[in-house]
């Protein structure tokens, strides 16, 4: 099997990942912005454990299999967004001293931004499916 074929499988475990975060547990958490409310990186119930495998393996695979350039400046994007959500904006979720005002905006804040990564991911996808259409104009 060419690994190729992984890539758009992969993303679009990625993606509906964060559009499930999008839509279910960002808005609890800006109905009801609890300090210290996000499990810890590692424990029971944290999202490591369904990104890890999948998120890093397809952003290698595409670019191993050598995806277009501009699907890779999305995967690009979205990996740096994802990276500045999980290293600044998660930590103050887990933080049981901050105030629930600095929870909600730090939500609000995380919401923006994973709808970066939402858009660019999917536009990835899009742009890596195109690329394997074959021509039929004919020529």
């Amino acid at each position: 099997m060419r690994f190729s074929r992984l890539v758009v499988p992969l993303l679009s475990m990625w993606l509906f990942g964060n559009l499930y975060e999008q839509v279910v547990w960002n808005p609890q958490l800006l109905a009801d912005p609890r300090p210290g409310s996000l499990v810890g990186v590692f424990a029971a119930g944290s999202p490591i454990y369904y990104y890890l495998p999948w998120g890093p393996l397809a952003v290698v695979l595409a670019v191993v299999t050598r995806a277009p350039s501009p699907a890779l400046g999305c995967l690009a994007v979205s990996v740096a967004m994802k990276v500045l959500l999980i290293t600044q904006v998660n930590p103050v979720f887990r933080d049981p001293s901050v105030s629930r005002d600095v929870v909600h905006d730090h939500a609000v804040l995380w919401a923006f931004g994973n709808g970066v990564v939402i858009i660019a991911v999917a536009a990835a996808i899009l742009l890596i499916q195109r690329a394997r259409r074959p021509d039929r104009s004919g020529t």
